[in-house]
């Protein structure tokens, strides 16, 4: 057989089969590709662990045209599989490695040695359980993040898995909390420290005209207490200051106080503050 490049549908993937001396070789750029990895890293460790038999084949593409494609041997793609741990990719990528490591090498034998590739007509007891276990990982990492991009991508692979095993798919508002536009859970804090602005109360810690703001909490759980403003600094607000924008959140650390004349353990932000007039000037103290 020559070595011609023989593509190979395996679900909603093309894998790259080519034949050198009568042995199925793989083509490993386009299967590291459709994993979602990433090829840089997945070539070098290809190259050191598979020296002996990993290589660069000329082939003759369906346009005509030779090309050099790194290739592996069919029988070696197991263990080049097996030796990526599907707990220390993406959580999105882990439902797609899986299947390649239970299907990929089979689905590639069969149409190198029949011409066609068998697919499964209904999940068997160990596909349905690792669909199950991955579906159970899904949601719990689910739970536990809180950025949205990342629980869309997550709810979708869950909603693929649970179609799969026949299951419902819950709402993703069910499953954990997004985080808050911090923008919106800030406009309380940014409105107490106007009502203390309007009253003449010093609360910025940073030296005068530095364009730098520092809040000292402790100090304006005092301040608040004084003047009646009901606000305190739980988990969500203090994640929502790290959040901030505008003044832009640097960091939390020691700092010299310009109210109290000793460093002080302060939160730190950029400023000016931009909001619209007369709603709050943090750099006015």
């Amino acid at each position: 057989m020559q070595n011609q490049m023989m593509p190979v549908p395996f679900y909603e993937d093309t894998v790259v089969l080519v034949g050198r001396d009568n042995e199925p070789m793989v083509a490993m750029r386009a299967i590291v590709n459709n994993m979602g990895m990433d090829w840089p890293t997945q070539y070098v460790k290809l190259t050191e662990k598979f020296s002996s038999t990993v290589g660069e084949i000329p082939t003759v593409g369906e346009d005509g045209k030779m090309r050099g494609m790194v290739c592996l041997p069919l029988r070696k793609l197991p263990a080049w599989l097996y030796s990526i741990s599907p707990n220390k990719v993406k959580p999105e990528l882990r439902y797609k490695i899986t299947r390649y490591q239970e299907e990929c090498d089979d689905a590639l034998w069969d149409y190198w040695s029949k011409g066609s590739v068998t697919r499964f007509a209904a999940l068997n007891v160990s596909q349905q359980i690792a669909l199950s276990r991955h579906r159970v990982a899904l949601l719990k990492e689910l739970y536990r993040t809180r950025d949205a991009g990342v629980r869309a991508a997550l709810h979708e692979q869950l909603a693929h898995t649970s179609l799969q095993l026949g299951l419902s798919v819950p709402e993703l508002k069910t499953i954990g909390n997004a985080d808050p536009l911090p923008d919106a859970c800030l406009k309380s804090l940014w409105d107490a420290l106007e009502i203390l602005d309007r009253r003449g109360e010093r609360y910025n810690h940073a030296p005068w005209l530095s364009g730098k703001i520092y809040l000292k909490l402790p100090h304006l759980e005092v301040l608040f207490k004084k003047n009646g403003i009901k606000l305190i600094f739980d988990a969500k607000m203090r994640h929502a200051m790290k959040l901030s924008t505008q003044p832009k959140f640097v960091s939390t650390g020691p700092k010299g106080s310009s109210i109290e004349d000793k460093t002080i353990r302060c939160w730190i932000f950029e400023g000016p503050l931009k909001t619209e007039p007369a709603i709050l000037n943090l750099s006015s103290i």
